[in-house]
């Protein structure tokens, strides 16, 4: 009965020793693998919930008035929140979008009580409408919970991480966007507007004012345009005159 010779044994027990440490090397390579991809993911998440929030408040502002914050928010939460963890590493649940009003800067707040109460001798004589909208400060709020994947569950101190982000900013720039808004306001600061709703009783008799005199049917009492532009500031245009144009 023959054994095996000191260098095959010598052999054997190198050749175990390096399966072993293969399979320590194995087992925290894979961990730390996926340790590294599911931070990738982490930090996309953390910069959807960012953009999601951004955009909620420049959807809001730019639709002026056209879409509700609350389809703002949700068309945001449904762009950056819903299509988190693509890859399965991780999971994400809860997203939400809030948008709310929210209070202004003190600057802010101080620049609008100026601009209103200088204001007020203006709209003492003109009209009553005037639209500038007060306290337009908005608040947007993302939310997502992020659950960490099971392999790294022993690994992670907390398996559920909570990103939030939020943003503010003022989203009314007082810009009036129809010709009637432009109109409306500057009815509200002079006395045009005041003569233009005193003589709108009139415009019920100016037709049959105008059968006996013609030159009434363009008088305009309280006009205002908004288009008008001095004839030096145009090139190839012919003179407007208003007397021309109806009331």
């Amino acid at each position: 009965m023959s054994g095996a010779c000191p260098e095959e044994r010598r052999h054997g027990v190198s050749g175990g020793q390096a399966l072993v440490e293969t399979l320590l090397v194995v087992m925290l390579a894979v961990p730390l693998l996926l340790g590294i991809l599911f931070l990738f993911e982490l930090q996309a998440a953390q910069q959807a919930t960012l953009a999601a929030a951004r955009q909620a408040l420049f959807h809001h502002h730019y639709a002026r008035g056209s879409v509700t914050p609350e389809e703002a928010a949700g068309s945001a939460g449904r762009e950056h929140l819903e299509s988190l963890f693509a890859s399965g590493l991780g999971a994400a649940s809860s997203p939400q979008v809030l948008l709310s009003v929210t209070a202004q800067p003190v600057t802010a707040q101080r620049v609008e009580d100026t601009a209103f109460a200088m204001l007020q001798p203006a709209l003492a004589l003109g009209a009553s409408s005037f639209d500038l909208p007060r306290h337009s400060a908005m608040r947007a709020t993302a939310k997502v919970d992020v659950t960490s994947p099971a392999s790294l569950r022993l690994v992670l101190d907390v398996p559920q991480i909570s990103l939030e982000e939020s943003q503010s900013s003022l989203h009314d720039d007082w810009l009036a966007t129809t010709r009637e808004s432009a109109i409306s306001r500057v009815a509200a600061l002079t006395v045009t507007g005041s003569l233009r709703e005193w003589t709108e009783p009139m415009q019920a008799v100016t037709g049959a004012i105008a059968l006996l005199e013609p030159a009434f049917a363009r008088l305009c009492i309280g006009r205002i345009d908004v288009d008008v532009v001095p004839d030096d500031r145009l090139l190839g245009a012919a003179p407007t005159d208003l007397r021309v144009r109806p009331c």
